[in-house]
């Protein structure tokens, strides 16, 4: 019995050694300035890694760590910290709006709304995050199916910015729409031309003149994978066939691409997420 309490003891003592320490007189605030002369980005994750688990509960040195973990496009890593953040700070409006901007990284307009507003109701100056909320709030709308007029379209077109981003991400030029096809048709109904309508008007006008976009088809996972590649492929090819027929747009500027059931907006587990998965997306392609 002794033996075992005395290893016990010895496993105690080599774990405090082994955590790491603030250095005597050193604080939190200190580790904070001395990570922010690091320039490599590598570097800096780790610094601020064991910053973390010397200050656990420093909103900064947290705040730091997810945007160190946006810049590696480690997305998960990055909205986790920037919500501990802002539970560590509720007054930490930079929180707010690094949480929202991964948000929208990851497609979650919903959430990136209620994330810039509690930022703005903190500083209501801040006009990055004004616009950001001005295009959440567009894609928002999208996505649940509403018209969207030309003009929303147009500036989630040109305000959006492209980045490098990992597959699936999708913040940037790209707005996901719910278009109201027939059931199990790639028939348009009357209520998918007029939410075309804003599209058509946008893609005519001189602010997107010589732009190209992608448009493609996505569906939930209702019926054989197969069919459901095919259905992709003849609804976005009617959204193309519909906007060339109906307004005066070069053909060249306009591309299918159909996915299927293969990358879903959110998961397939209840009526609404399948009805948002059930989606055409307008990406605005790079020259």
């Amino acid at each position: 019995m002794k033996t075992v309490q005395y290893f016990i003891l010895i496993l105690c003592v080599i774990m405090v050694m082994a955590s790491p320490v603030l250095a005597k007189g050193e604080s939190c605030a200190d580790l904070r300035d001395e990570i922010k002369q690091e320039r490599n980005l590598l570097k800096k994750r780790e610094k601020l890694s064991q910053a973390l688990e010397l200050c656990p509960l420093d909103a900064k040195i947290r705040y730091s760590y997810a945007y160190a973990a946006e810049r590696l496009r480690k997305y998960n890593s990055a909205q986790s910290n920037y919500l501990k953040a802002t539970e560590l700070d509720r007054n930490y409006a930079k929180a707010y709006f690094g949480l929202a901007d991964i948000y929208m990284v990851l497609g979650n307009a919903k959430s990136a709304i209620g994330a810039y507003e509690k930022g703005l109701a903190i500083v209501p100056q801040n006009k990055r995050a004004k616009t950001s909320l001005g295009l959440a709030k567009i894609k928002y709308k999208a996505e649940q199916g509403e018209q969207i007029t030309s003009a929303e379209f147009i500036e989630v077109m040109q305000k959006s910015k492209n980045k490098e981003t990992t597959e699936g991400a999708v913040d940037g030029p790209l707005l996901r729409m719910q278009i109201h096809f027939h059931s199990a048709s790639s028939q348009l109904s009357q209520q998918a031309m007029g939410q075309l309508e804003g599209v058509g008007k946008a893609l005519e006008d001189r602010a997107l003149k010589g732009k190209n976009f992608e448009i493609s088809g996505h569906t939930d996972n209702t019926g054989p994978p197969e069919s459901n590649m095919v259905l992709s492929k003849h609804r976005a090819e009617q959204v193309r066939q519909y906007l060339l027929k109906t307004f005066i747009i070069q053909p060249e500027s306009l591309v299918v691409a159909y996915y299927g059931d293969t990358r879903p907006a959110v998961p397939n587990t209840t009526i609404e997420n399948r009805a948002i998965n059930r989606r055409v997306e307008f990406r605005r392609l790079e020259p």
